[in-house]
């Protein structure tokens, strides 16, 4: 069985090589000094990529558990990984950027994984080639924009807290919203 963290460091490295592609970068010490790929911004990263063609492709969507919380949807498990260690197998990520090995570790998930995943980001891309350089706080309030998350954090806060699980199906039926102009 494939595991969230394994599945988590695919999207994260696809993510890294579409900035790379953006930015016409040709090396990790270029990505290494350049990037922007904090832990907010690859956490909300992670979410839109898990969502855009979840009511399609359910793939990714049943891998992953995100709670309405005050930053947008996060996943639980990817969080506490990121708050243990912030060390992944080849790359480490902080409050600002993220530090890449040069070589991506083979790694051990389904093909059908890795399709999805792939075509998760051709579906970003074919909205908006550059949505990958925007910044976290840009794409947090993009999350704020849907449904799942303002329906869900609202009856979190009513009831006190400030995290609350979003049902998939939630996800899977919102309004998916990437226009980066509706952030703000």
């Amino acid at each position: 069985m494939d595991s969230k963290i394994e599945i988590f460091e695919t999207i994260v490295h696809k993510l890294k090589d579409w900035f790379m592609e953006e930015n016409n970068m040709v090396s990790i010490a270029d990505f290494n000094d350049n990037n922007d790929f904090s832990i907010l911004k690859l956490i909300k990263l992670h979410f839109f990529v898990t969502a855009i063609n979840s009511n399609e492709d359910n793939t990714l969507i049943e891998e992953f558990d995100f709670f309405a919380m005050p930053y947008g949807p996060v996943e639980t498990d990817i969080y506490s990984k990121i708050k243990e260690s912030c060390v992944f197998s080849n790359f480490s990520i902080d409050n600002f950027k993220a530090n890449f090995q040069e070589e991506f570790p083979r790694v051990e998930i389904t093909q059908d994984k890795i399709d999805s995943i792939n075509n998760a980001i051709l579906s970003i891309k074919k909205i908006d080639c550059s949505f990958i350089n925007a910044d976290a706080g840009t794409l947090v309030e993009l999350t704020h924009k849907w449904n799942s998350w303002k329906v869900i954090f609202n009856e979190a806060r009513n009831s006190g807290v400030y995290s609350k699980p979003i049902p998939k199906e939630l996800i899977k039926k919102d309004n998916k919203i990437f226009n980066l102009e509706l952030a703000y």
